[in-house]
């Protein structure tokens, strides 16, 4: 067989014809490897789409979908394609995990949700072809055509460094092989992202993998043309998420014109250990003992996770904690949060004994993700009495750190050995269990909101939408004064065409050699939803705000309160794709009090949506209508009032080691600013 792989990014270039024709006969030499199989294709949510309403698109995965790459493409495909049918999307993708996750956790985060269409997106974290992965995937077909015939399903194969030489033998890559035996089985289309890359790859038109030292053009190839796949051998760059995207949109039609619509059926299982039976067990449901205390939604542990897709947590720390319950079945495992304070754990099955632990290298202060661990002994199908207890022995965390190159340099965040805790996973069905409490989602209760519509009971009071030749000095004052890198002049203030612009500009000052500006409400106001629409300067160096604190130049007749300040947005433009939300006290003492970073589709490209809602008890961030963030504001000693500000200055925020001056002057973009009241 021909063989054609090239590694690594200083490859010596070889003609790409001799590289295709040497990857076509490696590739179909010696198996079927296709790019796509319709099978029997999308026929009912295509049906659906021509006919206009509401259609639910969820995509299941792992951080390649969790990305605002091909799921987001995709989706904004579907909903131009179909401009008179709404398109909801289920995000259901949670970096890290594979598919012995997203069977246990179907029901609670797609099947309930109602979709009708559902991707699948595992042979990355899946790894390598296995009967586990036949069954865990085979799981996931059956439950959603057990809960509703209907759902069309679409695998997708995406593709890393390490499982590409598959391909390149003329192999599916890894898992994709055991993926294929369930989509032949159960007619499924399948899409396979990764021949396309092989292909690129063979041809020298794409190179895997450079570092970020390697620069790309606005199209993301590197100098000699080729286009950057990646940058870390398994996550696309955006350019390798838009050719993921344009690949696939071109089959979707014709999955959508291949099959009858009407309800799929449930053939004979292919085979008999599938995961069906697959659930989340939560905690609460089982015996925790009195050391064990369950997590608020809106803790900072729990709310990390992107999409609120946290199971209810519980959290011990004492040595001997533990949880018990009875089930029948033949898998078990379960699934917590990684952090620095994790520990080792105990899990005994009947009269055997495995343990274990969430932490690994990446258990670093602030991260705290989503792991499963599952029991390795096989269980025949009858009940089973578990245990869970946490362990005194202790982890060599300093070891497991250095060897992963990242030694700890403060041992205080993970000094405890406790466990967050999130559910255990069975499959089988529990006995003697309490029922399931009703789950307080962090966002259940929050509409998705369209721009411009505050949520109900809310009226406009305030508003500027700048459609006038000048700022009105009614409503506004200038920023004025150094702040970082750039002074801020009212020079750099100007409405027209619709919007208040902010320049940037290279402009000496002082000692400074940027100018920048901003301003501040005349008006103050406390509680109430505050939005606006705008884009962000399209070159780095510049750090552009939309936030609430008090001015007393602007207004003296404002309660003081605990000065807080409400970040509804802080990008730095050298992350386009990245913004934080947060909240300070000023008063009597400096806090921050629950900072989150969003990532988001490009903020320079075109006009966002920020907002927030501030009531007594918290306060409700929304990026484009959906809540990215919650505060409970209950902590602070006194709620002030606050003025709105529309700013940006030079700065080194955000890692920004300098302006880049080749666009100069740039500009931050407002549409409007509007405030409601209850």
């Amino acid at each position: 067989m021909i063989r054609c792989q090239p590694t690594g990014f200083q490859q010596k270039w070889v003609p790409p014809l001799l590289l295709l024709c040497a990857w076509t006969v490696s590739l179909f030499a010696a198996a079927p490897v296709v790019e796509y199989s319709s099978r029997d294709g999308l026929p009912n949510v295509f049906a659906k789409l021509t006919t206009g309403g509401e259609v639910r698109i969820a995509y299941l995965g792992g951080s390649i979908t969790s990305a605002d790459g091909w799921r987001t493409m995709s989706l904004e495909w579907f909903r131009k394609q179909y401009p008179k049918t709404t398109v909801h999307e289920i995000f259901a993708a949670v970096s890290g995990t594979g598919s012995s996750y997203g069977a246990p956790r179907l029901e609670r985060d797609v099947l309930r949700h109602k979709p009708d269409l559902l991707f699948v997106e595992f042979a990355v974290n899946d790894g390598s072809e296995s009967a586990q992965v036949v069954a865990q995937m085979e799981g996931i077909v059956r439950q959603t055509w057990a809960a509703n015939p209907l759902t069309d399903i679409c695998f997708v194969y995406t593709v890393s460094q390490s499982i590409l030489k598959d391909l390149h033998t003329g192999k599916y890559q890894g898992a994709a092989r055991s993926m294929e035996k369930v989509a032949a089985h159960y007619g499924i289309p399948a899409f396979n992202f990764g021949v396309e890359v092989a292909r690129r790859e063979a041809a020298g038109s794409l190179v895997f993998s450079a570092p970020a030292s390697v620069t790309a053009d606005v199209r993301g190839n590197e100098p000699s043309g080729r286009l950057i796949f990646t940058r870390d051998n398994t996550h696309p760059t955006d350019a390798g998420h838009r050719l993921y995207t344009e690949r696939l949109v071109a089959v979707l039609p014709e999955f959508g014109r291949t099959g009858r619509p009407g309800p799929h059926s449930l053939s004979a299982p292919l085979t008999a250990d599938h995961w069906q039976r697959a659930r989340i067990l939560t905690v609460g449901e089982a015996t925790p003992d009195g050391q064990w205390q369950a997590l608020p939604p809106e803790d900072n542990h729990v709310s990390l996770q992107k999409g609120g897709l946290t199971p209810p947590t519980w959290a011990a720390f004492e040595l001997g904690a533990a949880v018990e319950f009875r089930f029948k079945g033949t898998r078990l495992g379960i699934v917590g949060l990684k952090g620095p304070d994790n520990g080792e754990f105990r899990v005994t099955v009947d009269d055997q004994s495995e343990t274990g632990t969430l932490f690994d290298s990446y258990s670093t202060p602030g991260r705290y993700y989503l792991k499963t661990w599952y029991f390795a002994k096989p269980l025949p199908d009858r009940e089973h009495r578990v245990r869970l207890e946490l362990l005194p022995s202790k982890i060599d965390k300093a070891a497991i750190m250095k060897k992963a190159g990242a030694p700890i340099t403060d041992p205080k965040p993970y000094a405890a050995n406790g466990l967050y805790l999130s559910g255990f996973l069975i499959v089988g069905e529990p006995i003697g269990t309490k029922p399931p409490a009703p789950e307080k989602s962090l966002f259940a209760d929050l509409p998705i909101l369209k721009p411009g519509e505050p949520p109900p009971g809310y009226k406009l009071v305030w508003a500027d939408e700048f459609n006038g030749d000048k700022l009105n000095p009614g409503e506004w004052i200038y920023r004025t004064g150094v702040r970082y890198w750039s002074t801020q002049v009212p020079e750099s203030v100007s409405v027209h065409d619709g919007s208040l612009w902010l320049a940037c500009r290279k402009q000496k000052v002082g000692n400074s050699d940027y100018t920048a500006g901003g301003i501040i409400s005349k008006r103050f106001f406390r509680y109430g939803y505050f939005e606006s629409r705008f884009k962000v300067p399209p070159t780095k160096g510049w750090h552009t705000s939309f936030w609430l604190m008090r001015n007393t130049e602007a207004n003296r007749d404002s309660h003081e309160g605990s000065r807080q300040e409400i970040d509804i947005c802080e990008n730095d433009s050298s992350r386009l794709k990245l913004y934080g939300a947060n909240l300070h006290q000023w008063a009597p003492e400096h806090r921050g009090l629950g900072h989150r970073n969003v990532v988001t589709p490009d903020e320079s490209a075109e006009f966002h949506t920020w907002a927030c809602e501030f009531t007594p008890e918290r306060i409700v961030y929304y990026f484009d209508g959906k809540v990215v963030h919650i505060n409970p504001v209950t902590k602070l000693p006194d709620h002030g009032d606050m003025n709105v500000w529309l700013t940006t200055i030079a700065s080194p925020l955000g890692g920004t080691d300098a302006v880049d001056e080749s666009r100069l002057p740039v500009f931050a973009v407002y549409d409007y600013v509007r405030v409601y009241q209850k």
